[in-house]
């Protein structure tokens, strides 16, 4: 019945939902830019569903981001969206709900027009310090976290790779304030 109740809601709310997010960001100093389709539906009556001996529950599969992937987008019952990173592999949640979900959506896609840089982990624990960075909890969880201010955007997340562990900070700056105060972390 929790499962029932769980797709009723999430297409009642979510069903038919429809947005792209694009990205920025920097590799060997090339600015890279994309833009991922999300669909926010379950498959009907095809939609795949399974019981968690972990957690306790249920998740279930719905459409997400379009792109071909291993992994399946997957909702839980007690609300977290997630994903099973090949497609066979147990529930691994990414986000705690989908409202956080679509809030980090939709800072992605705002600073996707702004200057992205390349950081290392010792500048991105210092640019993490710039003034005026507030926390941006409804787009924020365990495994990422978001600061803002009008000129920089810091973003860090857990890769999804049990094998390789590691936390990633991406930054964001726009108008020459946001450059300089980045710059000058970066410089020293």
């Amino acid at each position: 019945m929790e499962l029932i109740i769980r797709l009723e809601g999430f297409e009642q709310r979510f069903g038919g939902l429809r947005y792209e997010v694009r990205h920025s960001w920097v590799v060997n100093g090339d600015r890279h830019e994309t833009a991922r389709g999300w669909e926010y539906d379950h498959l009907g009556v095809k939609t795949a569903a399974w019981q968690d001996p972990r957690r306790g529950g249920w998740y279930f599969e719905w459409t997400g981001e379009r792109v071909s992937k291993p992994c399946r987008d997957l909702i839980h019952t007690d609300g977290s969206v997630g994903t099973d990173v090949d497609g066979g592999s147990r529930y691994l949640p990414i986000a705690p709900s989908i409202p956080h979900l679509i809030e980090s959506h939709a800072l992605t896609d705002s600073v996707a027009t702004w200057r992205p840089w390349p950081v290392g982990s010792p500048a991105a624990a210092a640019i993490a310090l710039i003034d005026g960075l507030v926390d941006v909890p409804e787009a924020s969880w365990g495994r990422s976290r978001w600061r803002l201010s009008d000129t920089v955007a810091v973003m860090d997340h857990d890769s999804w790779d049990p094998k390789n562990p590691r936390r990633r900070t991406l930054v964001w700056s726009r108008d020459e304030a946001g450059h300089r105060q980045v710059q000058e972390v970066l410089d020293g």
